[in-house]
C-alpha cells in the first residue's frame, strides 16, 4: 500500500504557519487537522516530520477551540438580547447533550 501522504503532501501541511492558521475558519482548519491526524498515523513518516506535524495538529486544535468559543459566546449574547435577561453559559451537564 502506497502511502497517502507524499514527502510534498508531509512538507506542505509542515510549512503551515502561525498566522494561515489563524487565518483559517473552522472547517478549514479542522480538514487540515485531520490530514495532520492521517499524516501522523502514516506509517514510514520520519521522527522530525512527525514532530512538526505534532506541533501543527497542536495550533490547528488550539484555533478550532478557539473559534467555537468565539461561536458560544456569540450565541450566548444573541440570547441575551433577544431575552433581555442574563444568560449563563451552555453546560452539557445541566442542558444535555
Amino acid at each position: 500500500m502506497s502511502p497517502r501522504f507524499s514527502p510534498q503532501d508531509l512538507e506542505a501541511l509542515t510549512a503551515l504557519t502561525p498566522a494561515q492558521i489563524e487565518g483559517m475558519g473552522y472547517e478549514t482548519a479542522m480538514a487540515r487537522l485531520e490530514q495532520v491526524v492521517e499524516a501522523l498515523e502514516q506509517e514510514g513518516t520520519p521522527l522530525q516530520t512527525g514532530l512538526k506535524l505534532y506541533e501543527v495538529g497542536t495550533a490547528l486544535s488550539r484555533r478550532c477551540a478557539a473559534v467555537l468559543d468565539a461561536t458560544e459566546a456569540r450565541m450566548v449574547q444573541l440570547r441575551h438580547d433577544l431575552d433581555g435577561r442574563r444568560e449563563e453559559p451552555f453546560d452539557p451537564e445541566k442542558d444535555g447533550r
